[in-house]
């Protein structure tokens, strides 16, 4: 059975003061967590990650690693299994991939990004939905209970549909303005410059 309440920072982390960190809660190396950050339940977040102002996280969460979530942000858990009403078979579970980008505004509730994944503006996913690797669901599309993106496509609308499979690095720029996970891996390196100076 595992320990409640016990929170570990990495030394290299920089969680702002203002943050909560209540649970079972592990912060690796060189990961920022922004003000007004809530982060509560089983949540582990991996190195050279960002969790930016006023992001929740509660629940059983695993973030992996160079993972962006940027401000006012609500990732949780979702349902028990065959509990009350729900329709789940297993517990949902809220699972981060590597390189994921989680715009600001963004929901997701018991729903897993694959690696590189993005999470545009404003957008949702609702309990047990499957985002591939690569792929991004565009700002404001909401994907319903259940929605599986294969990797590499965009969906947008709501409910989100696939508009383009086998994106490439190019769409992403059109789309995004940036490649997410090359921008991830460049802020990341830049987290553990700005750390490793203030030591």
């Amino acid at each position: 059975m595992p320990q409640q309440n016990s929170v570990i920072v990495h030394p290299t982390a920089d969680v702002d003061p203002s943050a909560i960190l209540r649970g079972n809660v592990a912060i690796g190396p060189y990961t920022c967590v922004g003000p007004g950050a809530v982060i509560v339940g089983d949540v582990t977040i991996g190195h050279h990650s960002l969790v930016q102002c006023n992001v929740v996280i509660r629940g059983r969460n695993t973030i992996g690693n160079y993972v962006h979530i940027y401000d006012l942000v609500c990732i949780e858990q979702g349902r028990p299994a065959k509990e009350g009403s729900s329709t789940a078979e297993v517990p949902d579970e809220s699972v981060i991939g590597d390189f994921a980008w989680i715009n600001h505004g963004a929901t997701m509730h018991g729903s897993r990004l694959g690696e590189g994944a993005v999470l545009g503006l404003n957008a949702a996913l609702d309990y047990d939905c499957r985002i591939g690797k690569g792929s991004i669901v565009t700002d404001g599309s909401a994907c319903y209970v259940g929605t599986v993106i294969p990797d590499n496509c965009i969906a947008e609308g709501v409910p989100a549909r696939i508009v383009q499979r086998d994106i490439t690095d190019d769409d992403r720029r059109r789309v995004m303005g940036l490649v997410p996970r090359a921008w991830a891996r460049y802020a990341g390196d830049q987290q553990e410059r700005a750390a490793k100076t203030k030591r």
